[in-house]
Order: C-alpha cells, then structure tokens, then sequence
C-alpha cells in the first residue's frame, strides 16, 4: 500500500530501533506466579514440548475486562472509546509502529499481563514479545512486512485501540508458530513456545470446508434464489424439495419452520400432492414418520450429518448476521445435500459464488422480480394518526410507543387495532397476524418484527420513525432494513397464513403496495432507501468448531473463565477473507452468570451458555441461571415447583381472575392493574421466554430437564393469559400521558415533545426485533 508520509514513518521506526526501547526489565510489580491445576489434554502427553505445569495468575487483563479473585465481574457493553470516524494508513502504521515499540517493548506491564493470562513463564514470554517487535519494527522500516493495514484500518476505526492491540496479539503468536520453531526431541522443551504453537493451531479456521469431510466428498449443486421481498423466489425451491425423495427446508424463524411443515402435510405446495414432513425445531419436535424423507427445520437443526437430494435455506442473506450468522455458514458448508437451493438477497450472490469456488461446488443462481408494485407515497401523513386506514400497518420501535399508538388510533379512527413485535411469544405474534389477515383486526402496529417471518395482508406500511435506539444510541435504519420492511406492503389477498414464505402461487389478488411515513421529514431517507443500491454482504460468520473452544481452555490457566476463553479465541482467531469470526453465540453476560455454578462438564457449561437466553431480560438469565444451579446438584428441575417459586402460577391466576369477571370495564373502573398492563405482559413474556428455554435444554439435557410435557402444557397457559391481557390492555383506565398532549394538540403523536406540532419522535426507546 502506498503511504502519503513513508519518510515519517521510517524516521519514527529508525529512531526506535536505535534506542533501548526494545530492551525488557523484570517487573518490579508482577504478582508471583502461583502453581496451578491445570490438566493439559490427551495430546500432549505426546508431546515433550507441552508445558506440564503453566504458571498461572490473574486472568482477565487481555482484553480489559476486570477479573478479581475467582469472581468474574463483567463490564457493560460501551461503545470503543478514542475509535475514530475514519484513520488513513499512514496513521495507522504509525499506531502500529508505536504499539510495537511501547507495548511489547518497553511496557513492562503489558507484558507481564499478556504472559499470565496465557499461562507463561514471563521471561520467556519477554523475550519473545522483544524479538516480535525488534523484527516487526525493521520489516516496516524496509517496507517488507506482512501486516493487512486495510484490515488494522477497519478494526480501528470499528473498536479502537483494544482491536488494534487484539490483532497484534493474533499476529504474535502467528508469528511465534511460523518464524520459532519447536526445539528437537532429545533437547531441553520450550513449554512457552509449544503453547503459542498450540494456540496458533488450534485458532487457524482458514479452511472451514475441511471440518466437514463427508460434504467435501460430493460434488454439490448450488442454486440461489435472489429477489426482492414478495418476488416468489421460494417457490421454485419448495417445489424442487416436495418431489425430492430425501431433502430439508431451514428457515430463520421456527414459525416458518412450522409453516412449510403443515403446508406439505397439507398438500399445499404447487400441484406436488400431499408429502409427510417432519418438524424439528429448538424446542419442538413431531416426527410424524422416521422414514418420511422430508422435514422442515429452523437453520440451527439443519441435520448436517444426513445425506440429503435437496436442501433449502431461506434468509440466505443471513449469513453475514453477527447472532445467528454462523448457522447460515454451517448450512451451506457442511450440508450433504446434492442440490442445496439458496433464498435470499441480491446482496449475497458475488459471497455465495466465492464460497463454492473454494469448496468445489457449482453455483447457479436464478433472479426474480417483485410480484406486484411497491410505491413510494408522494407524501406523508403529516403526524396525523387520524389519516391512518384499514389495511395500514404503522411501524415504530418502542413497546410503549406500540401500546400508545394501539390506544391512539383505535380513539381516532374506530379501528380495530392488532399488535405485533419482537418481545411477543411467536405463537401470539402468529395469532395476532392471523387475526389481522382474516379481518378480525382492522390496522396492525409492529416494530420491525414485521420485516421477517410474517407475510401480512398489508396494503400500506407506515414508518413512524426511520430511527431507532441500537442498545448504545441513537441510529438510522440501514437500507437494506427499510427497504425490507417496505416490502411488506402489496400483499394484500395472499393467503390466510400469516407465516408462508415467498410464494408464486400465492399472489392471486395481490395489490400494489405504498409505503410512507407519520412525519414528512422522514419522507426523503424514505425515498432515497428504496432506490438505494444493493448493499453486499461481503463476509460469512463462522464460528470455531467446540474443538477449538475446548483445547483453547485446556492450554489456558485453570481459572480462566468461559467468556475470557471466548474473548480469547475471537482475538486470535485466523480466517480467509471470505469468513468473519465470532467467539461464542452466548454473551459474556450470560456465561459471566453462570461461571459460579460448579461442578459442570465443558460440554454441560457450553450447552448451558449457548442456550437461547435473552441477555436483556434479567428474569430469564435468572431462570437458566437457577436451572443450571439444580442441574449441577444432580436434581431433576420440575416445572410445577419452578413455576411457584418464579410466580409464575400467581400471575397466571391473577389474570384468570380478570378475565372471568363480569366486565372488563367493570373491573377497570374499580381496579385498573387487575386488568393487566403493559408491565404485566412483560412479565408474562418473560416466563414465556423461560419456559421456551427448558424445552430446548430438554432436548440437549434430557437428564435433568425431564419436565418436557408439564413444560409445553405451561407455555399454552403462558400464551393464552398474553392474548388476555392484549385483549384486556385495549379497556384499561390509566390516562397515559400521550393521550393527555393528543387531546390538547390533535397534531401530537406518542414519543414526540410535549406540546410541539409535528415534533420528531424522542429518539431514545428500548430496542424491540
């Protein structure tokens, strides 16, 4: 790469290198090494090089996370402080240059650290990290070096200086393995450098394809599907997949999952007849016939280790999703499927095609154009709610600002007002979209949940922002987000199911869609998002195989915790371009919760912690947290006896009393709470959330979750007092602050600024999917 100031750059490393920067000192501070109990793994007892007994220590200063004792205290999540909005290379070869000169060279502190969260001796580590930088340094200064500055560029300006300090770790220890190599046999071990050769072994996830050695045996046929939203791209797949003999459907929501289930039991997918499907799911199974050939799947159970005719993965696009990313990748890799059909985005087509390449597949790919018009509004609705019609969907992002307009329009309009975000059990939201198509419900208010999963008689959506809060602030939605939500409208009079994926027979009576805003300054990102060019994807997910997890943990200190062992590996972590790494699905929160639950197997720990806990829901952490504990004793975890102790059987029983009495008004003028608020919803959706997650260990954890049907009988109670209490939220008495300003200024809607006409919404609200 060329750089717009090379001469600073040697002068900086010349002057560097002519100094005693890279001369190391004991530390005077350093905590004495303690001995420690670790275990090395079966391998290395082969090995003369293993270090038999690593000095331990303080753990968790790697990556600036505060560890005390054996007390692991987790951070909230901030944004990377000092990253700036953009660095050229020659800034940030300058950053680099400085690193290797004071960090690994004269930072004594830094050093010492490093040496004991790795578990190795420190003067050997010292002398290591002096000669990686003294090499580095007179490789920039020749302008021979091998550091990705694109690569240190994007991780700055991403993460800031712990990126930067991340990487050249990585490059460290790739270092150490390439460039020092292991002494022979019949001399003296080196057990710090036969950890760093280890580390980088274990941590090389350049050739993903090799960790599914039965797929690799065939020659597949990939075919992608790319479309626009309502384009029918999926039907061709499905097709294909219902007169296949053996073949699979994986879709991103188990309520699609569900869908394609009944639809080929059904005999309702093109003019192919009935086929018996089986259902698999997280925390669902009905297997209808062992030996029936076809089954539907969320992509997480896509059977990888059967031999399939035809595969088909929807949501393809997916597979750059930071969460849930790395199923996407696991599907296309390893899947043994002779013709594997691809559904999904524009965006996705130049990675896809890239990934066949390198494993030897052949890629086809098939383009569709969207099935009726999408239209942009020539204007907004100028924050009049009352301007809201039949057919209308109303988007906005806050749970409460979804119940104030709910409220707001059913006064203004007389509408009959549906519901439909994130937070909500699947099987409710399903409900609530099903009762909207039928006509039960007259205008429906989502949060982006919409987006996905759930194909809507819509014949207009309506943003009430094109913002929303991310967790840490205040952001624009993506493109590729609006124009998927947008393309939710213009389906009116597809079909009765809520939940179908794309589909060309499925588009009879189907109408133009429009899509517009609540407030005309939001009208020209509007337009400019749906003409918008096609944003790539550009990398897969991949996360390491639990190998990789488990010997890195091995080669640690003993006392290192899971999250650190995550931390750990996503630092040191060595992909191809096509791939980017993720450490773990869990976040550290929930593996920090459960580090004190002992005793537990690696395997057991790593189950637990990759469950599908909502990390934002303290409820819910506590329940998996509680489950964990009663596993770990060796005690059956029965639902009856979690439910009381939870409350969950009050809160079922108050909102049974509500519903059974004479009158919801009745019961609102005299006691409004009894009715059910938006906090007892909450609560409700917490405990569905828990006991979603005991039936997904029920199915991994058979042995201690053994409560599986008193589990599913639950969660229906659990659904039936959330579509109560939604029903119940539309009498309650409580006047709401909102109701209060749009009764003094009909131009007012909820989330604005007191008293202001047409005022933006307040931008600050909690997240919903």
């Amino acid at each position: 790469m060329n750089l717009s100031h090379p001469s600073r750059v040697q002068v900086q490393v010349k002057r560097l290198l002519s100094t005693s920067a890279c001369s190391l000192r004991p530390p005077t501070t350093a905590s004495p090494s303690r001995p420690s109990t670790f275990t090395p793994p079966a391998w290395a007892s082969s090995s003369p090089y293993y270090p038999g007994s690593p000095s331990s220590g303080n753990v968790g200063q790697l990556l600036k996370r505060p560890f005390k004792g054996n007390k692991w205290k987790p951070r909230a999540t901030q944004p990377a402080r000092g990253a700036p909005s953009s660095i050229s290379a020659a800034q940030v070869q300058l950053k680099l240059v400085e690193h290797l000169s004071t960090r690994w060279a004269r930072d004594d502190r830094n050093v010492s650290r490093l040496a004991h969260d790795l578990g190795i001796d420190f003067h050997r580590f010292a002398k290591l990290a002096a000669q990686f930088s003294r090499d580095n340094l007179r490789a920039i200064e020749n302008r021979k070096h091998s550091w990705d500055l694109d690569a240190l560029q994007v991780a700055y300006v991403t993460g800031g200086q712990a990126s930067l300090e991340q990487l050249v770790l990585a490059g460290f220890v790739r270092w150490a393995a390439a460039t020092q190599p292991l002494p022979p046999i019949d001399a003296e071990p080196d057990p710090a450098l036969a950890k760093l050769h280890h580390l980088a072994r274990l941590t090389d996830l350049r050739f993903p394809g090799e960790d599914y050695p039965l797929a690799r045996q065939q020659r597949r046929t990939l075919i992608l599907h790319v479309g626009p939203t309502n384009s029918g791209k999926t039907h061709a797949a499905l097709v294909a997949l219902a007169r296949a003999r053996t073949g699979c459907y994986a879709g991103p929501l188990r309520l699609l999952a569900h869908e394609v289930f009944s639809r080929f039991n059904e005999g309702k997918i093109g003019d192919e007849g009935k086929r018996v499907c089986n259902l698999v799911t997280g925390e669902e199974q009905k297997i209808l016939d062992p030996f029936g050939g076809l089954s539907s799947c969320t992509v997480e159970m896509f059977p990888l280790g059967q031999q399939l005719d035809v595969g088909v993965i929807d949501e393809i696009q997916m597979i750059g999703d930071s969460q849930r990313g790395t199923a996407w990748t696991n599907a296309v890799i390893g899947s043994q499927c002779t013709t594997l059909h691809l559904c999904g985005e524009e965006s996705v087509v130049d990675l896809v095609q890239n990934i066949a390449r390198d494993l030897g597949d052949t890629c086809i790919v098939k383009r569709y154009s969207r099935l009726s018009p999408l239209a942009v509004a020539p204007e907004s609705l100028h924050s009049d709610l009352s301007k809201i019609k039949r057919g209308d969907c109303l988007v906005t992002f806050s749970r409460n600002n979804i119940f104030a307009f709910k409220r707001v329009v059913e006064e203004k309009t007389g509408l009959r007002v549906a519901v439909a975000y994130g937070g909500l059990p699947p099987e409710v939201r399903e409900e609530q979209a099903r009762a909207f198509n039928e006509g039960q419900y007259d205008v429906l208010v989502a949060s982006d949940a919409v987006g996905m999963g759930l194909n809507l008689k819509i014949k207009r959506i309506v943003f009430e922002t094109l913002h929303k809060w991310d967790g840490k602030a205040e952001v624009t939605l993506s493109m590729p987000q609006i124009k998927q939500i947008a393309g939710r409208a213009g389906r009116y009079g597809v079909h009765s199911s809520p939940t179908a994926p794309d589909d060309a027979d499925a588009v009879l009576n189907t109408t133009a869609g429009v899509v517009t805003t609540l407030d005309e300054s939001d009208m020209d990102l509007l337009r400019a998002a749906i003409i918008s060019p096609i944003v790539q994807v550009t990398q897969a997910v991949l996360q390491p195989p639990r190998t990789t997890f488990r010997g890195v943990q091995q080669l640690l200190p003993s006392t290192t915790p899971l999250s650190k062992v995550n931390e750990i590996v996503l630092a040191l972590a060595h992909t191809s371009p096509l791939y980017s790494p993720v450490a773990s699905v869990a976040p550290a929160s929930v593996t920090d919760a459960l580090e004190h639950v002992r005793p537990l197997s690696f395997a057991e720990r790593t189950t637990l912690s990759s469950s599908p806990v909502n990390a934002r829901d303290p409820k819910a952490v506590g329940a998996l947290v509680g489950f964990a504990e009663l596993f770990s004793k060796g005690e059956p975890i029965i639902i009856d006896d979690w439910a009381a102790q939870a409350g969950l059987t009050r809160a079922l029983q108050k909102v049974e009393d509500a519903a059974s009495a004479p009158s919801l008004d009745e019961v609102a003028a005299t006691a409004p709470k009894a009715v059910g608020t938006v906090g007892t919803l909450q609560n409700l959706e917490s405990f569905h959330r828990s006991l979603t997650l005991y039936l997904w260990l029920s199915y991994r954890l058979p042995v201690g979750f053994v409560d599986h049907a008193n589990a599913r009988t639950m969660r229906k109670k659990v659904e039936r007092a959330i579509d109560l209490t939604l029903a119940g939220l539309r009498f309650e008495r409580k006047e709401r602050k909102s109701k209060q300003l749009l009764n003094a200024n009909p131009g007012y809607a909820p989330g604005s600024d007191a008293g202001s006409q047409g005022a933006k919404p307040v931008r600050k609200r909690q997240n919903l999917r």
